[in-house]
């Protein structure tokens, strides 16, 4: 957390119609966004102005949802605010591109990444936070696979003499996961292809049917 986030966190608990622990805080230069569940339309707008009034905001983006402040909401919106910071802490997604709700504990994440690996890594953070009790991960890749880029990329990493037979090793893409098939010279090859597979943008899973020359 930066140090603008952190004054405007300190104006929000200062607020006394503020529930802090409800709102994450995003700060881009004086840019500001506001996100997470708060209890009320007062308490949306208290927010709002308060983080407004903090020296060095520029503008403020209210992005607060609004959800009847019963004892099981308050206690999802403060998991949902800690999701949230957890997200926006990490350098590894693009939190801003992400989508948090939570219902009785449970967490669901949804928007956009470049890459399976960005999900994953979404999914892993919010699992740690705690008071969260399961992980329902919808978010999309935003660029589909390309048979074509994946099986180029495995003739970049294995060199084409590593390949047997007149054929490429083949590429088949389903709902983003990839299925190798063919033949190649020996398991280093094999091992290589299928990383070369999996490091490709938006493949979800690669599914090994390559057999290594005997």
């Amino acid at each position: 957390m930066n140090t603008l986030e952190h004054q405007i966190m300190q104006a929000l608990a200062d607020n006394p119609r503020v529930a802090p622990e409800e709102i994450s805080v995003q700060a881009v230069g004086g840019d500001v966004t506001l996100r997470g569940t708060v209890g009320s339309l007062v308490e949306r707008a208290e927010a709002v102005r308060a983080a407004g009034q903090v020296p060095g905001v520029e503008s403020v983006v209210d992005s607060l949802g609004v959800r009847l402040a019963t004892a099981e909401a308050r206690a999802d919106a403060d998991t949902k605010a800690a999701v949230l910071d957890a997200l926006n802490a990490d350098d590894d997604v693009r939190a801003a591109d992400i989508d948090v709700a939570v219902r009785d504990g449970a967490v669901t994440l949804s928007g956009w990444v470049d890459f399976a690996s960005q999900r994953d890594r979404a999914e892993r953070v919010a699992l740690a936070v705690p008071g969260v009790a399961g992980v329902h991960n919808r978010m999309r890749l935003a660029f589909p696979v390309a048979a074509d880029e994946v099986a180029a990329r495995i003739t970049d990493a294995i060199g084409p003499n590593a390949i047997v037979g007149a054929d490429s090793v083949r590429v088949t893409v389903r709902d983003d996961i990839v299925t190798l098939s063919g033949t190649v010279r020996s398991s280093g090859d094999h091992d290589v292809a299928l990383a070369a597979a999996a490091a490709a943008p938006g493949v979800v899973d690669v599914r090994d049917e390559i057999r290594v020359q005997s």
